[in-house]
């Protein structure tokens, strides 16, 4: 299934906001140190995710760079795949 996703990169903090459709209330869980998981509090579906410390974690991927379209189309599994392959 193809969604629309919205990042924002917050140079200053070093974070990286993932947001599947718009942006919503949401339950966090931490996945890793840094990782935070958005899923909707009633069906648990992911809705987001957030990135502490974003160019220590990825030190060659830069958040301009990610192959995702910006308000666009995209695949969760796939930036899932792609976050994870450029650790």
């Amino acid at each position: 299934m193809r969604k629309e996703v919205q990042f924002h990169y917050d140079r200053e903090a070093d974070v990286l906001y993932l947001s599947v459709g718009k942006p919503q209330r949401a339950k966090t869980v931490e996945i890793g140190e840094d990782f935070v998981l958005r899923l909707h509090p009633k069906t648990a579906e992911v809705v987001g995710m957030t990135i502490v410390n974003f160019s220590s974690h990825f030190p060659r991927l830069k958040p301009t760079r990610l192959d995702l379209p910006i308000n666009g189309s995209f695949d969760p599994a796939r930036l899932l795949e792609q976050v994870l392959t450029a650790h």
